[in-house]
């Protein structure tokens, strides 16, 4: 019997974390909350203070619990909030809270992760800069952006603040463009029978743009659509997306971006990949 969640899906944001999610959620022995991925009860205080998302959840303990009650003959408990990837008070958090859990992890190209994230903050009316304005200035003014487009893609940094209070075996680390080979080692280190992915289910996650004023005002307020997800039925929600989003154009990445952007996150990455995706 587990009386609380036991596996935390940490990110990193916009590498596919949607996706592990729903494969997740499927299987017979693990257990989400309903509709609610992202709960962001121990990063709370993060995001008042550190976040333009203002996306809180639950901060008191026992409501937190709670909303795992149903999920105690489950072998996993699954907490699957990205905002506990990059911010470096989380992993004492967690290991307080259950030292036995375990962390999974997924990764991406991190030049092209920053740029999805900038693009979704652009979508969602966050950003009204444009990319090099955050890059060229990010020791002031935007350093909140920059937690989100370069802090999340240091990911040798982060996964080191994991290992300060966990052991290796209870880490997993996903490579979205391994997903294949990845998912199968994901079975082994949950010891789980196997998990059910299709390519059908890449795009789970699709970039979308608002088509209207009410569209904008739920992309732009992450909680309050978190808790329009539970009161209304998924399948309506499938169902209506077409009168509110439209599939988001293509961008490209200016090569004076992606230089700064190298220049902030290739020495990280260089050592993640030597030791982390052999």
């Amino acid at each position: 019997m587990k009386d609380k969640p036991n596996l935390f899906l940490v990110g990193a944001p916009k590498s596919g974390s949607t996706l592990l999610w729903s494969i997740l959620k499927k299987h017979k022995d693990v257990f989400t909350t309903k509709e609610l991925k992202e709960i962001n009860h121990f990063s709370y205080d993060e995001l008042t203070y550190n976040s333009y998302y203002k996306d809180y959840k639950i901060r008191n303990e026992n409501d937190y619990l709670k909303a795992f009650k149903k999920g105690k003959s489950f072998k996993y408990l699954v907490d699957g909030s990205v905002s506990y990837f990059a911010y470096p008070s989380i992993p004492k958090k967690l290991h307080e809270f259950n030292s036995k859990a375990k962390i999974i992890i997924i990764v991406r190209d991190p030049i092209l992760r920053a740029f999805s994230h900038y693009n979704m903050d652009k979508r969602m009316g966050y950003a009204t800069e444009s990319l090099n304005e955050y890059l060229v200035n990010k020791k002031n003014k935007h350093k909140k952006f920059i937690h989100q487009y370069i802090e999340n893609s240091l990911y040798y940094k982060q996964v080191s603040n994991y290992l300060e209070y966990f052991d290796e075996n209870q880490i997993f680390i996903a490579q979205l463009e391994n997903i294949n080979d990845d998912i199968d080692k994901l079975c082994s280190f949950l010891e789980l029978d196997n998990l059910e992915y299709s390519k059908d289910q890449e795009r789970v996650n699709a970039n979308k743009t608002p088509r209207n004023i009410i569209s904008k005002t739920l992309q732009h307020n992450r909680n309050l659509t978190s808790k329009l997800k539970i009161i209304i039925p998924q399948q309506l929600v499938d169902y209506l997306k077409f009168l509110f989003y439209k599939t988001a154009e293509k961008k490209q990445l200016k090569e004076v971006d992606r230089l700064l952007l190298e220049q902030y996150i290739n020495k990280d990455y260089f050592k993640f990949k030597n030791i982390y995706l052999k």
